[in-house]
């Protein structure tokens, strides 16, 4: 008994001083909790993420049974050394609650949770050079797999979330992306886990929402978002609502779906609607590069596998040519990769002026499109010397085709165009390159080399059966002007703009037409006949046989000068000297007519086109052009190395065409 009393006395007395123990602990956790807590975070977490960390202002805890509330002021992580901004983020107070009793269990879950004046700085210089690559977080994605275990079951429980008059910047140098966002309201409401999924307008209305403005490359930014309750995320089975808002200047972006994970950006099944004044600004937002456009708006679904996206069955109007496709996209690697398919089944021609660097004009271009193509258009300059945005073009792959049924060009018989756009590690290959002009074709490869800073660009073309009389359609010249004509083009060139790689270029451009006919009026009035020309003038137009036309040029850093020009007709023949300065704009030419008549009347003087491009002159050249003898010495000396070109000529009969003949006479 006694001995049954003593262990009694001692299970006491240790329950006793266990319980004693405990409240002293729990006493001394009360006084000094807070500056026990406060130093383990800040030399916890400056350890972790190789960065100080430091609560600069007051740390209270307030212990509660079922809540603990939990008070932090002035909280500072330093940035990374080599950038801008002291510091990565500052909060001036942090404001939560969680339940005590749930860490036993190893749960977090939270009541409120307030965030005043947060101001958070991601910038990234290169590839592998982020102000946010912290230890912690080396040889695995910690960040993404901290806020999404597999089944989102880890996504923390919380009441409510609200973030007051926040800072969000963003640069990332291998885009050129620049982005200053004052985040104005930040608000999520958590919803109960075990709650039926609801509507998606109720969800909306009682979950998270997100609004902000800014900058991004110096033109305004605002983003408007609305998401379903934020638990929700912790339920793998059940799709995540949300309405997307993003506004970049001219462009405004629309996304109205679903997302099976909004925090990894996958499982998107959304309608996509996006408009804006120049496709080319979706750089910012995407790392695509794209021509400069007029106006559009394009609408379809997207939907992302893994890290695939895809943007289907999309549709709608860019300037005045409508646009229809399928692409898909792949963020896998650093660089991406486009891929797309695009039709137009009725393209205005103003709209191509973006890809070699022309500003959009016509009704369908934006304001200030205007006013920039008005402002080209009174410069010297016709060849466009706007250069290619390098660094785009070495940021993302692509393969893109771009097809267009019918082409709308007042003045030029264009009718159809097909392209392939294959860009690989800053390599862009236009192949094949199909135009479809004047009933006939010009293709071929164009090659431009992004990766120097001084690109080199190769263009070999080459034209098939275009037909001359599509070229004096809706003239008066139409029904007397006939025949089809071949040639090639050959031209290499540096540069980063057209003007640039024009004005190095070296290489030949020829032309070849072998049967046909021409306005006698155009001859007549070339060589000056007014004996024949002025009935032509006052009365019924007639048309001459053209027996042989051959152009070749030589081309030489930039000067293009002519070997041979000349085009024999029943009536005249035709020998001229062309030399022409692609690097300041300036031609020089001399058309000398030699008619087959014996017209009194015929003036033999030679017509003279000299100046610059956009405002040449044309006038006579007041010397004789010589003794006739002179005609058949050009013959001769020209025409010779031409035998090996006519098998060039693309029309018919070349076996028999007078253009063999009429070398084979110059050759006798």
């Amino acid at each position: 008994m006694f001995l049954t009393s003593m262990r009694h006395h001692k299970v006491l007395t240790a329950v006793s001083a266990l319980l004693m123990i405990l409240v002293i602990v729990f006493v001394g956790l009360l006084i000094f909790a807070e500056p026990i807590v406060k130093s383990l975070t800040e030399r916890k977490g400056s350890k972790s993420l190789d960065r100080e960390l430091v609560i600069e202002g007051d740390f209270n805890i307030d212990w509660g049974w079922k809540f603990t509330q939990v008070r932090a002021d002035k909280i500072r992580l330093s940035n990374a050394p080599g950038y801008l901004e002291t510091n990565m983020m500052t909060i001036e107070r942090l404001e939560f609650s969680f339940k005590p009793f749930k860490l036993l269990f190893g749960t977090l879950e939270f009541g409120d949770i307030i965030v005043d004046k947060p101001y958070l700085v991601l910038d990234k210089k290169t590839s592998t050079d982020k102000n946010w690559n912290f230890p912690i977080f080396s040889g695995a994605n910690i960040a993404s797999e901290a806020a999404h275990a597999k089944n989102r079951y880890n996504f923390p429980v919380f009441k409510t979330l609200a973030l007051k008059t926040g800072v969000f910047i963003y640069r990332d140098g291998t885009k050129g992306m620049d982005l200053a966002l004052n985040l104005d309201s930040v608000s999520g409401q958590g919803g109960h886990e075990n709650a039926a999924q609801p509507t998606v307008n109720a969800t909306l209305d009682t979950g998270f929402t997100i609004f902000g403005t800014g900058t991004m490359q110096g033109q305004k930014f605002a983003v408007d978002a609305r998401g379903g309750a934020l638990n929700t995320l912790r339920d793998s089975r059940k799709e995540y609502p949300l309405k997307l808002k993003i506004i970049m200047g001219s462009t405004s972006i629309f996304i109205d779906g679903t997302f099976e994970d909004p925090i990894k950006l996958s499982g998107v099944n959304a309608s996509l609607k996006i408009t804006g004044h120049n496709m080319a600004d979706l750089f910012y937002l995407t790392a695509i590069p794209l021509p400069i456009t007029p106006p559009y708006v394009l609408e379809g679904r997207l939907t992302n596998l893994a890290k695939v996206w895809h943007y289907d069955n999309f549709k709608g109007k860019v300037g005045g040519s409508d646009l229809a496709g399928n692409l898909s996209y792949d963020t896998s690697s650093e660089r991406g990769f486009l891929k797309a398919n695009l039709i137009s089944n009725l393209m205005d021609s103003h709209d191509l002026g973006g890809f070699i660097g022309l500003v959009p004009s016509g009704d369908n271009a934006a304001p200030e499109q205007k006013k920039a193509a008005a402002k080209e258009k009174f410069n010297a300059k016709l060849i466009p010397d706007v250069p290619l945005k390098l660094e785009r073009l070495r940021a993302t792959d692509l393969d893109v085709t771009l097809k267009a049924v019918k082409i709308v060009a007042p003045g030029l018989p264009f009718k159809g165009m097909e392209v392939r756009f294959n860009l690989k590690n800053g390599i862009l290959n236009l192949h094949p390159f199909k135009v479809v002009l004047a009933d006939g074709t010009i293709d071929g490869e164009i090659e431009i080399d992004a990766n120097k800073d001084v690109p080199p660009m190769k263009m070999n073309l080459g034209l098939h059966k275009l037909s001359l009389g599509q070229f004096f359609r809706n003239t008066r010249f139409a029904k007397t002007t006939e025949g089809f004509f071949g040639g090639k083009l050959n031209l290499s060139g540096t540069g980063a703009s057209l003007a640039d790689v024009l004005a190095t270029s070296n290489g030949e451009f020829t032309i070849i037409m072998s049967g046909g006919k021409i306005s006698l009026l155009l001859i007549e009035a070339s060589d000056l006949d007014l004996a024949q020309a002025l009935p032509l003038f006052l009365g019924k137009d007639k048309a001459t046989k053209i027996r042989c036309g051959v152009t070749d040029f030589e081309v030489k850093d930039g000067m293009l000068k002519s070997k041979v020009v000349i085009l024999d007709t029943e009536d005249s023949l035709l020998v001229g000297n062309v030399s022409i300065n692609l690097r300041q704009e300036l031609i020089s030419a001399k058309l000398d007519a030699k008619p087959k008549d014996s017209s009194i009347f015929s003036g033999q003087i030679p017509i003279t086109v000299s100046g610059q491009f956009t405002s040449p002159s044309v006038g006579l050249d007041t010397k004789k052009a010589g003794k006739k003898g002179l005609t058949a010495a050009i013959l001769s000396s020209v025409l010779s190395p031409f035998a090996a070109i006519l098998p060039f000529i693309e029309i018919g009969n070349a076996e028999n065409a007078d253009c063999r003949a009429l070398i084979s006479n110059a050759q006798k």
